[in-house]
Order: structure tokens, then C-alpha cells, then sequence
């Protein structure tokens, strides 16, 4: 990877606060030095603030200066073809996502856009990849063939703090498809996992499904539901929410 990395003059990491992207990112700069390297981070309503907190904390554990900092504001709650939450929806955002990175980009010394995919996207279906292709994006880990696993053994091995945080993905992935991107909904996802969080469940997504609500949980955080009352006060929390029925998906999360 770093070798793929060296034949750029200078370069520009989609920055999520991952673990994907931060040892990318930890790389280009090994690679390149901080002063080629650019940061790139959407700022929307898809990203919860507690993500968005841990992934400026992480820019500054890394000692990235602001200056080479790009924050981008993006608007998706008013992309038509986003919010009707179709099938193709990370295909829509995606391309979005990065024609706004590219265009932030021209203003500067022409970067090359990298994105932290890897071995592992390519086995399922994922529309966002597609947009990724279409726009020429480099991907040097996939380029390098690395896996999830062998992206946080070299986390762990260079002692990147979030080497075994969780997977995640935006907010609205936590909506059943064809149901309407709105930002009410999204907050209320929000509120709800952070609820979860503060009270130590980790791995924890919230899936609304009308009045029901679906928790989809780490196997370490099952024994928590189970084996403490804290399961009355999230029965309580979710009703005040408007939800009906709390349900939890006995399929843990990977």
C-alpha cells in the first residue's frame, strides 16, 4: 500500500473516522508526509455528532494540522433521489458525496481523491462502489489487497485507537428501504443510540419499522439486555420516542 501510495504527488483522504479510513489516511501520510496529504470530511445530517466528534478527536491524535482539513458541507435531505430511499441510494449519495469532494479539490493543488474500500466491499452488494468506479476515485488498500481483518491487525499493530471500533455507516442506513429520508427521523435514530451507548451497549444499531423498533445488537452487548433491568428503561426511553414495540434481532452484529 504504501508503495501505491508513493506514485501520487499529493493526495486527498475521504475521511469518515473509520478504521478503514484512518489507516489509510495513517498511511498516506508514512507514505507521502502530512504536508501532501489532505483531509476530506462531509459534514451532514447522515452523520450522528458523537461520530463526528470521535472522528475530529482522531485527526488530532493523528497531529493532522487543520490546514490541510477540508470540512464540506453537504445537503442530502434535498438530493430527490436520496431521500425516496431506493435501492440505489449509497450509489446517489456516493456520486454526489464526491463530485463535491472533486470540486472542493480543484481550488487546491489537485489531489488525488483516495477512498479506504477494501477486499471485503467487494462481496456484497454495495451501490456506493459503482460511484466510486465511475469517478476514477483510487483505492490503495483495495489496490493492495487488504481485508477487514488485515485492516485492524496494522490498526492495532500502529496503535491506532479505534483499531476495534465497530463498523458503522451513516444514519439512514438504519431506515427500512422505499421509507423516506427525513431529518426527523434520523435524530430520533440519533437520540436512540446514543441512548444505547450511554449505557454501554457498543455495537448497537436502531432500526425503525413503523411503530416498531428494531435493535440490532453486538453479541457482547446481548448479555447486557438480558441480564440487567436495563431493558425497562429502554422500553420506557423508545416509547417516549413514539415507538410501540421494542424488538432485538437475535442475529448479533459482526
Amino acid at each position: 500500500m504504501l508503495q501505491i501510495l508513493k506514485q501520487y504527488p499529493s493526495v486527498a483522504v475521504a475521511f469518515s473516522g473509520g478504521v478503514d479510513s484512518t489507516l489509510l489516511l495513517y498511511a498516506a501520510c508514512e507514505a507521502l508526509g502530512k504536508e501532501r496529504v489532505f483531509v476530506l470530511r462531509g459534514v451532514s445530517e447522515l452523520v450522528s455528532k458523537r461520530e463526528s466528534t470521535a472522528a475530529a478527536a482522531l485527526l488530532r491524535e493523528l497531529n493532522i494540522s487543520s490546514k490541510q482539513i477540508l470540512e464540506i458541507r453537504l445537503y442530502p435531505l434535498i438530493w430527490p433521489e436520496f431521500i425516496t430511499n431506493s435501492p440505489e441510494r449509497c450509489y446517489f449519495c456516493k456520486k454526489r458525496m464526491y463530485q463535491t469532494f472533486q470540486r472542493s479539490l480543484s481550488i487546491s493543488d489537485d489531489p488525488v481523491l483516495l477512498d479506504g474500500s477494501n477486499v471485503d466491499d467487494l462481496k456484497s452488494h454495495r451501490p456506493g462502489s459503482r460511484a466510486i468506479q465511475e469517478f476514477g476515485i483510487k483505492t490503495p488498500m483495495l489496490d493492495a489487497d487488504l481485508n477487514k481483518e488485515d485492516i485492524r491487525s496494522l490498526a492495532k499493530r500502529f496503535h491506532l485507537s479505534n483499531h476495534d471500533k465497530p463498523s458503522n455507516s451513516c444514519l439512514a442506513t438504519r431506515l427500512l428501504e422505499g421509507t423516506e429520508i427525513k431529518r426527523k427521523l434520523l435524530l430520533t435514530v440519533e437520540e436512540c443510540e446514543d441512548f444505547l451507548l450511554e449505557r454501554g451497549f457498543s455495537g448497537c444499531r436502531v432500526k425503525p419499522n413503523g411503530l416498531d423498533v428494531v435493535l440490532e445488537l453486538a453479541e457482547n452487548d446481548a448479555a447486557l439486555l438480558t441480564n440487567s433491568p436495563v431493558h425497562v428503561e429502554i422500553i420506557c426511553f423508545f416509547k417516549s420516542k413514539g415507538f410501540l414495540r421494542v424488538l432485538v434481532d437475535l442475529h448479533p452484529r459482526i
